[in-house]
């Protein structure tokens, strides 16, 4: 006859309450419906879906939710969020973890992701907004193909579908942002 009762499963929190603490969001509220991943447009990309994203995190199954490449990927879009009917602010929480990944310093495999997401973060910083024939070029500089775009960009510019000098909106308004939010770290 089995009995009952304890289990020998032990769920590890930690992750879970440091995103409640960091960004307001309650990943437990989470009863995993799906509306996210449905909605998600760059989920083709992703290892997990925005799902299992808060799945893992619910089990405290860190190296899962920060090593894999699904909050690079992550467009912060917001479709998951507004699709959430817990109210559950899905995008937020993925920033939350891409900063956890970054400040210890965790190994992610995200190819090049990383580096397109602190050459998005520069270039918001100092433009004001993304310039993207210069963010696609920065990055094939940084994976050593610099080339490797260049005939579609030729055709989108021609076409005009992309403005080859960029337009700057605000640069100093966006400057202080950064400094602001600096200052709130500390």
């Amino acid at each position: 006859m089995r009995v009952i009762g304890q289990s020998d499963i032990a769920v590890d929190s930690s992750l879970a309450e440091e995103i409640l603490k960091r960004s307001g969001e309650n990943v437990f509220l989470c009863y995993q419906c799906r509306k996210c991943a449905s909605g998600c447009p760059s989920r083709m990309f992703m290892d997990s879906t925005p799902t299992e994203l808060m799945r893992y995190v619910q089990l405290g199954m860190a190296d899962e939710a920060m090593k894999g490449n699904t909050v690079w990927y992550c467009l912060s879009c917001q479709t998951c969020s507004a699709r959430c009917p817990q109210g559950i602010d899905i995008a937020h929480v993925v920033d939350t973890i891409r900063i956890l990944v970054q400040e210890n310093k965790v190994k992610a495999d995200a190819k090049n992701a990383r580096i397109f997401n602190w050459l998005w973060m520069k270039m918001l910083k100092y433009m004001g907004r993304i310039y993207e024939v210069g963010l696609t070029g920065a990055l094939n500089l940084f994976i050593g193909r610099p080339f490797k775009d260049l005939p579609l960009g030729i055709k989108m510019i021609r076409k005009g579908k992309l403005r080859l000098l960029p337009s700057i909106r605000k640069p100093f308004a966006m400057l202080k942002m950064f400094s602001r939010a600096r200052m709130l770290k500390k």
